[in-house]
């Protein structure tokens, strides 16, 4: 089914409602504007005397607008409601300088262009407020080409001889054929922009200073030396030249420092220093150095570019503004709006039982001399360290109760919450908090107690620690270090003058050492108590916190039972003699009372 709209019904239907959008503009208009009349404050009254004009305004506000050059009574400004704004002098500056431009380059690089000092001209206009500006620099500066690339000691010169360049029809090029010719010197235009300074010194000398960065359009000189071609060509031959490159524009950045003096209203005069850093780019061309070869060859190549320039300066200020400072004596503030910290009443560190149907009322009282414009924030936390609340609301009543949909009780666990309470007035202000707590208790646990079986306890001590060299015959373990006993030798007299007799040294025989039961090498055996403790297994061990012995070691082993109710030692004390190997610490060996047979 086809709807037909009727053309009328559709325009008057858009002029409808273009016409209610701009009723509801100029309504939402006139509001604002109504609005703003009604804070806006109005002019009471304005004076101007002696530079200042003192204006006042419908809210009590003062503003007295001092003018450059005009001071105020300091009894007005000192006020500590007072507000100060100064609005600086601001001027245009154009400033015209012309000198002196010597070229600076690194060691060696003059020996591609040769320059020497030549003429600079720059013309900046900068835009100041007080003693900082911004504006843009544009100027034009060239450097002349010395002749110590021309004769028989120049540069190219030498080249031709170190090379020893021969023509095509073999014929050595010596530096007496060469013809020299120059085309044009180094030059540079550029447009700059960046800061300024104008800093005034005393009242008639001021110091500017500009920063300048932008682009530099650099040429390379044009110069060099050719030789007579053939007679069949009528041209000359290229042996090198310099020229510039097709692209000029490079990067760069200048510095300017201007003393002047001020000798009329709007003129100064004075001396100019600049520093400039760019690159030039350049070709140089020359003959290839095979023999016989016609060829011409070129090579692009970028320097580093800079210098400094020193001249005179003339300088031209003009659409001057003067500044003022204003200051705004602020109408009395208004009277703080002070929150009170309301007073919990019950619910503080109240404990119910696990299971208890009690929901918490909270009650508080206000601290403030009108109640009836405060209301309170409440927030309800659980006690499990989330600081997020689990329940909030705002209310102008000094009591609250949770709403049925609010559980607190979680199972059988204890559970623990807080809660705090803040005024506010018209939401100018929020007072601290009153936090209380209370909780529910934990269901009871029935505990079945079992007697834990009381285990045997021991006392055990180890006595001695004397050194063992062989346990059962085994192989030694340990070997002292004997002293050797010094060998005697006589000489008998000599019978004749190739015989002489020595005497064989004597043979050293150890000692021997004491053994017990099994183990030989044992020295006097030791009664100290070396270790004595506690356990509830009888059987020997070498316990983990009593050094081992640095050498296989035979010690004794004295154990006893303690009673059970008391720990005091009963029955027999067990004693052992034991054979313990500090490199096998676990393999703890009883000696027997009698030795094996």
């Amino acid at each position: 089914m086809t709807q037909i709209f009727s053309g009328n019904s559709l325009l008057q239907k858009t002029t409808k409602r273009l016409t209610m959008g701009l009723l509801t503009c100029l309504s939402i208009g006139h509001l604002a504007s109504a609005q703003d009349l009604k804070t806006k404050p109005t002019i009471v009254s304005s004076l101007t005397d002696n530079g200042i004009t003192t204006t006042t305004y419908s809210n009590g506000q003062v503003v007295k607008t001092v003018a450059d050059g005009y001071y105020l009574d300091s009894a007005f400004y000192k006020n500590s409601n007072v507000l100060r704004s100064t609005k600086p002098k601001s001027y245009w500056k154009i400033t015209d300088r012309v000198g002196v431009a010597i070229p600076f380059c690194k060691e060696g690089e003059d020996k591609t262009m040769f320059l020497k000092p030549g003429a600079y001209n720059s013309l900046s206009v900068n835009r100041f407020w007080g003693i900082f500006g911004l504006g843009l620099m544009g100027g034009y500066q060239n450097f002349g080409v010395s002749d110590d690339y021309k004769g028989a000691e120049g540069q190219i010169a030498k080249n031709v001889t170190t090379m020893n360049l021969t023509r095509a029809n073999s014929d050595r090029i010596t530096p007496s054929s060469l013809k020299y010719d120059k085309q044009g010197d180094y030059e540079d235009f550029y447009l700059l922009i960046g800061p300024a300074l104008a800093l005034p010194l005393s009242k008639k000398i001021n110091l500017d200073v500009d920063l300048k960065g932008g682009l530099f359009n650099t040429s390379a000189p044009r110069f060099g030396a050719t030789i007579p071609g053939p007679a069949s060509s009528g041209a000359d031959e290229v042996i090198f030249r310099t020229t510039p490159s097709a692209s000029k524009n490079q990067l760069g950045g200048l510095l300017s420092v201007d003393i002047l003096y001020n000798f009329a209203k709007n003129w100064a005069i004075g001396v100019n220093g600049q520093g400039f850093l760019t690159s030039t780019p350049f070709t140089t061309i020359g003959a290839d150095v095979a023999p016989g070869s016609l060829k011409v060859l070129s090579k692009e190549a970028t320097r580093t570019h800079g210098g400094c320039n020193f001249g005179l300066a003339l300088s031209h200020t003009f659409g001057e503004k003067t500044g003022n400072t204003i200051y705004s004596l602020l109408p009395p503030p208004p009277a703080p709006v002070v929150c009170a910290i309301p007073t919990l009443q019950g619910e503080n560190g109240m404990m119910y039982d696990n299971g208890s149907t009690t929901i918490p009322s909270f009650r508080w009282k206000s601290t403030s001399a009108t109640p009836e414009n405060e209301e309170y924030i409440f927030k309800l936390y659980k006690a499990d360290g989330s600081g997020t609340p689990i329940y909030q609301q705002t209310t102008k009543n000094a009591n609250l109760s949770l709403p049925a949909n609010v559980s607190l009780v979680n199972g059988d666990d204890c559970s623990f919450y807080y809660y705090t309470v803040q005024s506010s007035v018209e939401g100018k202000c929020l007072s601290e908090a009153s936090a209380a707590s209370f909780g529910y208790r934990a269901k009871p646990v029935v505990q079945n107690i079992v007697a834990k079986p009381v285990e045997d306890q021991y006392m055990f001590k180890i006595f001695g620690g004397s050194t063992a060299t062989k346990y059962f015959g085994g192989t030694s373990a340990y070997k002292p270090r004997r002293k050797a006993r010094k060998a005697t030798s006589t000489v008998a007299p000599a019978k004749s003058a190739d015989a002489v007799a020595v005497a064989k040294p004597k043979r050293l025989v150890p000692r021997r050492k004491k053994s017990v039961s099994g183990v030989t090498g044992v020295k006097t055996y030791s009664s100290t108590v070396n270790y004595e403790n506690v356990a509830t297994n009888p059987n020997i061990s070498w316990p983990k916190d009593l050094p081992l012995p640095k050498n296989p070691s035979v010690y004794e082993y004295e154990v006893q039972r303690l009673n059970a109710g008391d720990c005091k030692p009963t029955g027999t004390v067990a004693k052992y003699k034991f054979y313990i190997d500090p490199k096998k610490p676990e393999d703890i060996r009883i000696i027997p009372d009698k030795p094996k047979k």
